[in-house]
Parts: C-alpha cells; sequence; structure tokens
C-alpha cells in the first residue's frame, strides 16, 4: 500500500497558501518592490500553516496513521514540518528588523511588549517558542518536562495564530486568504486542546492491574490482566501505558505489545534505558496499569502479507516479534518466515530460550542466532545464502535506528523495494 510522505501532504495547502496570498496584492510591483516584506508575509503564512499542520498530526489519531503508514511515520513527519515552521515563524519578525534597521523606534516595536495587542500577541508567541527550543536543545531535561517544554511550541502557535487573524495585513484585507488560515487555525487548534485535554484526562483508557514482574539483565518483563475491558490489538502493535505508582508518577510511554492477543493478560517488555524505565523495577503486584491505544502498523505485513518474512531483531526490538511468534504459536497454517536474533554477547540474548520454544514444532520458521562478539557485526551479505531460498520476500526489521536504516539501505542494494522494508521507530514517539 502506498503511504503519503511529508512532502505530498504538504504541497497543496502550500501551493493554495501562496496562491491567495499573490491574489491578495495588487500587482507584481507590490512584491518586487518590497522584498523583505513580502518575504516575511510568506514565512508567517507558510509556517503558520505547517505548525496548524504539525499540530494535526500529534494528535494520534486512527486515519493518520492509515495515511502514512504509522504512528512513528505521522510523528516523524510532525516533527519535520514543527521544524520547518519553527525556521520560518522566527524569521518572520528578523526580516521585519532588518527591513526598519537603523530605525530603532519601529524595530522596538517587533522585539518588546507594548501597546499593542495583535504586535503582543506575536512578540510573546515568538519569545516562548525561542525558550521552548533552547530548554529543548541545549539541556538535558527528564521526559516529563521536555514533554511540557514542547507542547509550549503548539502554545506558541495558538498564540501567534490569534495574533495573526488580528493584525492589520493580507489575511484581514483578502477574505479568501482570512476564511483559508481560519480553517487551518481552527483544526491546528482544535487538536492541540485534544491532544493536551481530551486524550490525556477523557478519552478512552483500559484499566490493567499488574500480575507479574520479572526481570532480566535490564529487561523488565511486566504482565497484567484487565480489570474490565480487554484492549484488542494486533500482534507487532504497541500501546501508551502508565501506572498509578507514586514513584513513576503519572507519565505515558509506548510500549510494544509482547504477548499475543489472544492471551488473557497483556506482557509488556521493557529496556530501562531513560530517566522513567530505570524506575520500572519499583512497580508491585496490584499497581493499576493504564493503556491507550493500540497503535503501529508494523504487523500489518505479517497480518494481511502472504509473502515469506525476514525477520531482523535487535535488542529490544524484539518485543514485537515475541507477540507475533506468540500468535503464530496457535495457528494451524504455517508461515516462511526466517528469524535473526541479534545480540552482542550470548548473556544478551535474553529471549532466546523462549523463541526456541515459541517455534518448536514449527517446520517453516528458521531462527538463526547472531552474537557480535562471535560472529562479526550483522550484515545482509553475510545471509545471502539464506534469503536465496525464498523466491520473494519482506523484510521487517526491529532494533537500534543506525542498525535499522543501514539494514534498509543493504535490502535495497540487493534489490528489495523499499516498500517491502518495515521498520519502526520507537525513537520518535
Amino acid at each position: 500500500m502506498k503511504y503519503l510522505t511529508g512532502k505530498q501532504i504538504l504541497t497543496i495547502p502550500t501551493f493554495i497558501t501562496l496562491s491567495l496570498w499573490l491574489l491578495s496584492k495588487k500587482g507584481l510591483l507590490e512584491i518586487t518592490n518590497d522584498p523583505l516584506r513580502s518575504l516575511s508575509q510568506i514565512f508567517s503564512l507558510i509556517g503558520l500553516l505547517y505548525m496548524m499542520v504539525a499540530l494535526i498530526l500529534s494528535t494520534r489519531k486512527r486515519f493518520i496513521e492509515d495515511m502514512v503508514g504509522g504512528l512513528d511515520k505521522a510523528y516523524e513527519i510532525h516533527h519535520l514540518v514543527g521544524s520547518i515552521a519553527f525556521v520560518l515563524l522566527i524569521n518572520h519578525p528578523l526580516l521585519l528588523v532588518i527591513k526598519a534597521l537603523p530605525q530603532t523606534s519601529i524595530v522596538s516595536q517587533y522585539l518588546f511588549v507594548g501597546d499593542y495587542l495583535p504586535y503582543n500577541l506575536g512578540i510573546i508567541g515568538i519569545y516562548i517558542m525561542l525558550s521552548a527550543f533552547i530548554f529543548m536543545v541545549f539541556i538535558k531535561l527528564p521526559y516529563h518536562i521536555w514533554l511540557r517544554t514542547h507542547q509550549l511550541l503548539g502554545f506558541a502557535g495558538i498564540i501567534g495564530s490569534v495574533h495573526a487573524l488580528l493584525i492589520t495585513s493580507d489575511i484581514s484585507a483578502f477574505i479568501p486568504l482570512r476564511l483559508w488560515m481560519i480553517f487551518w487555525i481552527m483544526l491546528g487548534s482544535i487538536s492541540f486542546l485534544y491532544i493536551f485535554i481530551y486524550y490525556k484526562w477523557i478519552s478512552s483508557v483500559y484499566v490493567y492491574e499488574v500480575s507479574k514482574i520479572d526481570r532480566a539483565l535490564d529487561v523488565i518483563n511486566v504482565s497484567a490482566k484487565p480489570i474490565r475491558r480487554k484492549i484488542s490489538f494486533v500482534p507487532g502493535q504497541f500501546a501508551y501505558v502508565g501506572f498509578n505508582n507514586k514513584n513513576l508518577g503519572g507519565e505515558q510511554h509506548p510500549f510494544s505489545f509482547s504477548s499475543a492477543p489472544q492471551e488473557d493478560e497483556v506482557r509488556f517488555s521493557i529496556k530501562m534505558l531513560g530517566d522513567y524505565t530505570v524506575k520500572l523495577p519499583l512497580l508491585k503486584k496490584g499497581d493499576k496499569m493504564y493503556i491507550k491505544g493500540p497503535y503501529g502498523k508494523f504487523g500489518d505485513v505479517y497480518i494481511n502479507g502472504k509473502r515469506p518474512l525476514v525477520w531482523i531483531i535487535g535488542g529490544i526490538g524484539v518485543t514485537p516479534f515475541l507477540s507475533m511468534l506468540r500468535n503464530e504459536k496457535q495457528l494451524l497454517e504455517e508461515r516462511s518466515i526466517a528469524l535473526f536474533y541479534c545480540f552482542s554477547s550470548q548473556d544478551e540474548g535474553i529471549f532466546s530460550d523462549e523463541i526456541k520454544e515459541l517455534v518448536d514444532n514449527k517446520k517453516m520458521i528458521e531462527v538463526h542466532e547472531w552474537c557480535s562478539t562471535e560472529r562479526g557485526r550483522f550484515s545482509v551479505p553475510k545471509i545471502l545464502e539464506i534469503l536465496e531460498k525464498y523466491d520473494k520476500y519482506d523484510v521487517q526489521i526491529c532494533g537500534p535506528g543506525p542498525m535499522m536504516e543501514s539494514l534498509k539501505q543493504q535490502f535495497e542494494e540487493i534489490g528489495v523495494n523499499n516498500e517491502r522494508i518495515i521498520f519502526e521507530k520507537f525513537s520518535i514517539l
């Protein structure tokens, strides 16, 4: 299935916005006679448009996943579009300042709060954006503080939207452009309120009770049973998970299911990497688990595809494959699968025994363990002899980001189409 890219999503709205801006002008000379102001106007319009698109992409709505091919892809586009919006909106007043030099009185009205509310809103919005950017990029923050800081960018976008609607400009003078921008501002504002208020506090949540916690090295397996409703998911998906344990706080983080949908309990296998996950050993049996989801398209090719599968697993990227293997164990019809479980040293192959147990009596699943300290770095050329057994296959990869990118390129070099290489980037969720 063909999914939309960020470029495709932005092309038509950008074209319409620029066209309406051009139509708002009396003639070409109005643009060319004052190029800095014209460029500043373009930056403000496109920057505001992209900020609203970024807010829409952050809502975790199912139709967005379906449109772009997964929540990780939606967030990847969200980060890209948001970054472009940030650059454009920051340069909007900067160009006006350059144009006004050396008239300090005019420069000051673009940089400092004064008596005119529309200008003040724009200035406040810009300073909030700059402050959030400095804290996010240059200061290492705990995740929950980083998240709040990130949300300030959306808040700044809303303030900037009010500034754009109140100030005397092309938006106020040309009704079609005004209606067009109001449409996007409304969508962006609703999206911001949805994710900031409704999604967190009101939207549907599945309540579970932690039933079992076990640890192997730096991986925590957390099992839980439903208190009322049972979440419905497909193998390979993930959910946003939080707990009522006071030591962890109320944060929600994305974790892949490592259990099968048919099982009575859910299980999440989590590597202790960040300031939140290192506190997971403080969980206790009986704690409440709150689940929102499910999300993700990673397992679609396993559920709906017909071709043989090549699974490449790196580290904690094993979790969605455990879900698929546990599902596969309960099916009568077998799927041809070549599984490569990669780890640095033998003791890091935490799920080796579980994988072997799950594929027992499954004649069409080949399991290959790859210990890099013994066999060197895993690469596609090293497994070509195994891959040649299959006429055509789909590839699923889950592991560290650099590993996935490298293997994707290696598969493309041997002629595997990009659409047949599936992976999920958890680092951007």
